[in-house]
């Protein structure tokens, strides 16, 4: 069944790209202690 309803869509496919580049920069984060420049991710991961 087609869905008629495009803002949810747009939506929908939109959130699915922005939750797929925040995981590959968590990656990145993750990976290399070099990505965690900024003050708020020193200290989140400095947690850990």
């Amino acid at each position: 069944a087609v869905d008629p309803d495009l803002d949810a869509y747009v939506t929908t496919k939109a959130m699915d790209g922005l939750f797929l580049l925040l995981a590959d920069e968590e990656k990145k984060i993750r990976q290399d202690p070099t990505a965690r420049a900024t003050a708020l991710l020193q200290k989140v991961f400095a947690q850990q």
